[in-house]
């Protein structure tokens, strides 16, 4: 799904989850972004932490990804980096810290790809706690820079485009998350 520079100035053309240049205005000034989406979803902690915390199988729960190949390290190990498709196109991550104790994975985009998601210096965190026999929330957060470093952006590298990207993706991921888990 990369964008070629002409498609670029498409009013119509979208990123995967949903950014457009036709609905976000430009911004000036670079600043650090953050979202944060959380879900309640009927199973538990352990249930849902171990679907989640698959650093090599992040395909099997955020709709999009055609393709999650590790490319170095041991899978839910520190320094484990993967490499995400959308059909030929790739962002590479790496696994910051994941403790199974405190339900909590840090990783971080090592090699961007504003076409995908239009952000830059991007680190995430995911984290799962119980509410109880059969309940859980999950959490999962970002901090990150807009796609484009330096002032007025074009509007599908804009700080809106930049955290409408991050929000789509993590509703997307956790809706399917709690779909799957609840079976619903």
């Amino acid at each position: 799904m990369s964008l070629t520079e002409d498609a670029r100035n498409d009013k119509d053309v979208k990123n995967l989850y949903g950014s457009s240049n036709d609905d976000l205005d430009a911004s000036n000034g670079l600043e650090k972004l953050s979202v944060t989406e959380t879900v309640t979803i009927d199973a538990p902690a352990k249930d849902v932490w171990d679907e989640a915390v698959s650093f090599d199988g992040l395909d099997s729960w955020i709709p999009g990804i055609t393709k999650n190949e590790l490319v170095s390290g041991v899978p839910n190990e520190a320094d484990a980096v993967r490499k995400l498709y959308v059909d030929d196109a790739s962002l590479t991550e790496e696994l910051m810290d994941l403790d199974d104790k405190t339900m909590t994975l840090k990783y971080r985009i090592i090699k961007d790809n504003v076409d995908l998601l239009p952000v830059t210096h991007y680190n995430s965190t995911i984290s799962a706690a119980s509410e109880g026999d059969n309940a859980s929330e999950i959490t999962w957060s970002g901090e990150f820079y807009r796609g484009f470093p330096e002032s007025n952006p074009p509007d599908y590298l804009s700080d809106e485009a930049a955290v409408k990207g991050v929000t789509g993706l993590y509703q997307a991921g956790l809706g399917n998350l709690k779909k799957e888990l609840e079976g619903k």
